[in-house]
This record gives structure tokens, sequence and C-alpha cells, in this order.
């Protein structure tokens, strides 16, 4: 799996950890075994991290064991076993005379970590850095994902709510303006900004989704208001008390929340709320 740096960066990774894995993407991309990179487990092209494990960082090979040596003698020493730690296959090997076949090993990222560390060289400990931080950010982009798959879901059923909320009062559906003032009513609530205040504090393009850019703290708040907004416009409230609700569900649920924009404090996303409130009852 590979990231780019508003993905790391959605998922709260530092500065000096975006930089170790765009690198390490980069530099070691052969070590994943591409007909087991969709497995949770055994992602690992053995003879490539060895590759890689025994080169400096000229480009040079340095004098080492043969491959089935060197994997055969640590399969032993740290007890790694099959089909827990790693898979075998048998993989033809053509030649100018005849042919051969030879083993090749997926191995899982706790084995591979393993090997870097008791190679003891100075790829050994960049690869063993990259793996620990990629097993932390899988299981983050995970967790980001099953927030933003339902909040996305839950987009539509909100917007024909709130069109139907509005032929019901004045007779006409709902249209692309009001959904977006919806969404940007719901995101000053939990963020302080707009979509467009968003976009311009993330560098974000125009014509990307707002929501995917932000990091999973803030799409389960907006997630949670989204769903309660759909609750309170089945109840057909009018839209000041409807609000009013949802930034009291809100504080009860993040009593502590503060704006997306770091270099402002609560203070800022309790005026910004006000604001709301003063526009919609011009």
């Amino acid at each position: 799996m590979r990231f780019n740096k508003k993905e790391l960066q959605r998922l709260g990774c530092t500065e000096s950890e975006i930089e170790l894995v765009l690198k390490c993407q980069k530099k070691y991309l052969t070590i994943f075994d591409k007909e087991n990179l969709s497995s949770n487990d055994f992602s690992i092209d053995a003879r490539e991290l060895y590759i890689q494990l025994i080169t400096d960082d000229n480009g040079s090979i340095q004098k080492a064991t043969r491959f089935n040596d060197w994997i055969s003698k640590r399969i032993k020493k740290y007890h790694f076993a099959e089909d827990k730690d790693f898979l075998v296959t048998q993989k033809k090997v053509t030649r100018e005379i005849g042919g051969s076949t030879t083993n090749e090993y997926s191995i899982t990222l706790r084995m591979a970590e393993h090997l870097c560390m008791v190679q003891n060289n100075e790829n050994g400990t960049e690869l063993r850095d990259y793996f620990c931080l990629m097993e932390r950010i899988v299981v983050d982009n995970e967790k980001w994902w099953s927030t933003r798959n339902p909040q996305r879901a839950n987009y539509r059923p909100m917007c024909e709510a709130i069109s139907k909320t509005i032929y019901n009062a004045c007779g006409r559906t709902g249209d692309d303006s009001d959904f977006s003032r919806e969404a940007n009513i719901i995101n000053r609530i939990a963020t302080g900004c707009s979509a467009l205040e968003i976009k311009t504090y993330l560098g974000v393009g125009l014509n990307e989704l707002t929501r995917d850019n932000l990091t999973n703290e803030y799409n389960e708040k907006i997630a949670f208001l989204q769903e309660q907004n759909i609750l309170l416009l089945g109840m057909g409230l009018p839209i000041v008390q409807r609000v009013n609700m949802l930034i009291s569900f809100f504080d009860t649920k993040y009593p502590d929340a503060k704006p997306l924009q770091s270099y402002y404090d609560r203070e800022y996303l309790l005026r910004e709320r006000q604001k709301i409130l003063d526009c919609l009852t011009k």
C-alpha cells in the first residue's frame, strides 16, 4: 500500500514520518510482493528484502551469503514458522540449457522487521523504522475509512431530508446551494471553518472533496453531526432551533473541541457558531 503526502497528513503523521515513508516507498519499492500485496499478512518479498539489506548507499551489493542460505539460517535461528511467518512458493527459472525451480518466500511485516533488526546495518535500521511506522499507518488508515465511508453514505440521506423539509415549507425541492449551506453549518460547528476555508488552510484543490483531507478526529465529529441532523430534519424543526440543538448535542459529546486552524482558540469556535445563528435570523 502506497500513501501520498496528503494522505499521510490526514492520518496525523509528523513531517519526519512523512519524509521517511515517502523516501522508503521510492527507495524500497521492489520489496513488496505484488502477488500478496493485498494480504494483511504475507506482503514482503524476502528475496528483494535480502537484496536491499546487502546493498550499500552507493547501490553496490556487499559480499554476502546466498539468499537460500541466508533465509534458511534465519528461519532456523529465530524459529520462524511456515504459514505463520512466511509462505514458500516454487518459481521456475529458465536457463540457456534446461531449467530449474527456486524457493521464493513471502513474509509478514513482523518477520521483515526482525530480519532488518538482526541485519544490524544502515538499511536494516531504516527499513525496520519504516515497517514499524507502516504498521501504525495502515491501522490508522483503516480507522479513517471506517469513519469516512459511512459519513459519505449519510450525506445523500441528509440532502434528501433537507429537500423534503424545504418542499414542505415552500413547495420547492432543495438544490446544491441548500445542501452546501447545510454542509457548511456542520463544518463550522465541528471545525470553525467553511469548506473553502478548510481547503485554503490544508492546501487542498478546489475540485477535491474537503472531507477527504480531514483527520479522523474531525470526520468523526462531522459524521456525528450529520447523523443528528438527519434525525432533527425528520422532526420538522425550524432551522434556528435545529442548529441550536446541533450545537448543544455537539458540545455535550465534544466539550473540549477546538478549531481546525491551530492558530485559533476555542473562543473562535464559539464565535463562528454565533455567526451561523446571526446569519439565520437576519
